[in-house]
């Protein structure tokens, strides 16, 4: 198919890395083509389709580059062991992340380039190196699940690149799925395929722990023999925890007692570190035999190690008390990574607002007081003001620091409307202090806005995923020059808000300060509410 002439306005996200945030961007743009093209409801699928298309041809530009490098300034050609060329390449990405490679691909002209259009029936047209055509390929299944067809152009720029563009086919119609009630013939075929397919095992115990009946596909998965000792083995091989809350737990329970999503780990060979993790779930009968299903758990990599044994209603328990400690943009991109079948939090180089909020003279003000009032009950009546405000507005609470808060945008003007409201929320709660006979709390809160990296900081025993760069640092030094009940901004962000539409408040005259650290003086001005 020819290439046609686009005449209709686009927007063009050139992609080189992986570690620049580009998702939010290619979320908006998509979404808008979609709801254009009436398909609303494929928003998600279609993100996803584009996040793996994305990814995988990233992943392909990269190694290719990285054999192109390696094989100019090593001297190594298409005959050494492919083995080698894969750790060389993993240790760079471990060591300085996608960076180097991605400076490589910019200089010569090496990309990945998405185009939306606000016009005609293109949902997105795909610009990539001929040598990532198979990576694309790999994603034809989604494509052709989700009713889309990928049409491939006539090159209409260099040789070294294809076209695609990702359209809706026109003879593809979802079918009508009208729900009902399944019967019980075929509930009991289902059941039989789903317990043959995902390689369920039945195990019965006695009441008092002893294995009655084992499955052989257990055996099996655990590399054993069908015979009478590997039935010893593999009930030696139990974790006691589980006999401890299961087996004699359920003893304590009232006849035809159950229980449910309980791991269990269990190890056959003494000799090494390795074990296979199971799910269990199971029921008492009235004779006091416990039957219980098995399956085992798998995951990308294969490294169950980091998954506890134990009552999965137990780990929900606990995940409730931890996740209030974690950040919020640590949960978010979590469940994010998770969504687009990812499994670690990869560094990121992103614009963001760094905005610092501090109590004034607060240690002072706990050395005077603490016989007064609860100290810990007056920072969190201010905290949480200022918090209803960050998530009001957008914002992610990156860390508490005492009585002082980080908090990043993504979008500068949100950071400064927030910021002024934590400063009316502080005036409001000084008016009750006041009536109160109590001493005031001003607040002092200080926004820059450039270039970040959110990145994994720390070990693996205690890793923080938190935001580093000069930008944090001068957030920083700004805040600590604003004076009580301010909103002191950089010249950066007065920059990036000041011919936006939107802008409900007023900036003041720029005037300059020295930041420690800082061989020039920092332009900064004050934010006011229009009111």
């Amino acid at each position: 198919m020819a290439a046609t002439t686009e005449t209709r306005s686009s927007q063009d996200i050139i992609i080189t890395s992986l570690e620049k945030n580009v998702w939010d961007e290619m979320r908006t743009y998509l979404v808008n083509t979609l709801d254009r093209l009436e398909l609303g409801q494929l928003n998600e699928p279609t993100f996803f389709l584009l996040h793996q298309l994305v990814v995988n041809m990233v992943n392909v530009l990269h190694y290719h580059v990285f054999k192109q490098i390696v094989q100019t300034d090593f001297g190594l050609n298409d005959s050494n062991n492919e083995t080698d060329l894969n750790v060389l390449f993993n240790s760079e990405l471990a060591d300085h992340g996608d960076k180097n490679i991605a400076k490589f691909c910019e200089l010569n002209e090496q990309y990945i380039a998405l185009t939306f259009y606000d016009a005609g029936d293109t949902i997105v047209l795909i610009t990539a190196p001929k040598f990532c055509q198979e990576a694309v390929r790999l994603s034809h299944k989604m494509i052709q699940t989700l009713g889309y067809e990928l049409q491939i152009l006539e090159p209409a720029r260099p040789e070294k690149f294809y076209t695609a563009r990702l359209v809706k086919h026109q003879a593809h119609r979802h079918p009508a799925v009208q729900p009902g009630l399944i019967t019980q013939q075929n509930e009991r075929s289902s059941l039989e395929q789903i317990f043959s397919q995902l390689t369920y095992g039945i195990v019965c115990f006695t009441g008092i722990g002893g294995i009655q009946a084992v499955s052989p596909s257990i055996l099996a998965l655990l590399g054993l023999e069908v015979n009478k000792a590997a039935y010893e083995l593999f009930a030696r091989s139990i974790s006691i925890h589980f006999y401890n809350d299961v087996i004699w737990g359920m003893a304590l329970e009232p006849p035809n007692g159950k229980f449910e999503n309980y791991r269990v780990r269990v190890k056959t060979n003494k000799y090494t570190e390795e074990s296979t993790l199971f799910n269990v779930s199971g029921f008492r009968d009235g004779s006091a035999f416990i039957h219980t299903l098995w399956q085992k758990i798998s995951l990308d990599g294969g490294n169950t190690s980091r998954l506890s044994e134990g009552d999965l209603l137990n780990e929900a328990k606990v995940h409730n008390i931890t996740r209030n400690y974690v950040p919020q943009l640590v949960e978010k991109k979590a469940r994010e990574v998770v969504r687009l079948g990812g499994n670690l939090l990869k560094n990121e180089e992103c614009y963001i607002a760094v905005l610092f909020c501090d109590i004034v003279g607060f240690t002072r003000y706990v050395e005077q007081n603490e016989n007064e009032e609860s100290i810990i009950h007056i920072l969190n009546s201010v905290l949480r003001r200022i918090s209803l405000s960050v998530k009001k507005h957008g914002g992610f609470i990156d860390k508490f620091m005492g009585d002082c808060i980080m908090v990043l945008f993504r979008n500068p003007l949100d950071a400064v409307i927030a910021a002024l409201e934590m400063q009316k929320h502080s005036h409001d709660i000084n008016l009750l202090r006041e009536r109160a006979e109590l001493g005031k709390l001003q607040l002092r809160i200080g926004i820059h806005w450039g270039k970040v990296v959110i990145g994994n900081v720390g070990t693996p025993e205690r890793l923080d995923w938190t935001t580093i760069g000069d930008v944090v640092n001068t957030a920083s030094r700004i805040e600590k020059n604003c004076q009580p009940n301010g909103v002191l901004i950089s010249g950066k962000m007065r920059e990036a808000i000041e011919f936006t539409e939107e802008m409900r408040f007023k900036c003041g005259d720029t005037f300059y300060i020295n930041a420690q650290g800082k061989k020039d003086k920092l332009a900064v001005c004050y934010a006011y509410s229009s009111d």
